[in-house]
């Protein structure tokens, strides 16, 4: 009786060894805090553990400290961005030191875990928009997904009439 047991504990123990932390790693986060809660309650926020994430639009990299600004989408449990979902909105995230904008340019997607610090204002083009702060404490930069560089899939038919000589790929 006890060598099934300890085969099913062995077993709990190795599939755990496999579990994986989603990305960056989200410990002590509040998931229920996102970018329209932090506009609506700045001051409430402030201070307050998140892990956000979406596609890099602005990139400031300066000597001391380096700011993105970045177009917020809902995360998958993984952490990494779904970009087939509507985006929050946009926050601006500060991280020590200098990030090189080649690595972390425009168009890169990134999820990041921080502490608001609270809101700042710019501008969109014409357009002041007021945007949730962040001092970030880890960053994750995804690769883009292999299917991304891929064709689309298009049916062929495999039945062909006519003369001459065909050939098909």
């Amino acid at each position: 009786m006890r060598a099934p047991a300890f085969a099913l504990g062995a077993l709990g123990v190795a599939l755990g060894g496999c579990a994986t932390q989603p990305l960056p790693r989200a410990l002590h986060v509040n998931p229920a805090v996102t970018v329209q809660t932090v506009l609506a309650h700045p001051a409430a926020t402030a201070g307050m553990r998140v892990r956000w994430g979406g596609t890099v639009v602005r990139d400031a990299a300066g000597a001391t400290q380096s700011t993105l600004t970045i177009l917020a989408y809902p995360l998958a449990p993984d952490g990494r961005p779904r970009l087939s979902r509507p985006p929050y909105g946009r926050f601006r995230a500060v991280i020590r030191g200098y990030l090189d904008p080649v690595i972390c340019g425009r168009g890169r997607l990134i999820s990041v875990v921080g502490i608001i610090t609270g809101t700042t204002t710019g501008l969109i083009g014409q357009a002041r928009y007021t945007y949730p702060e962040m001092r970030v404490l880890r960053t994750h930069l995804w690769q883009r997904h292999p299917s991304a560089f891929r064709r689309p899939y298009t049916p062929r038919t495999r039945w062909h009439f006519g003369l001459g000589i065909g050939f098909g790929f």
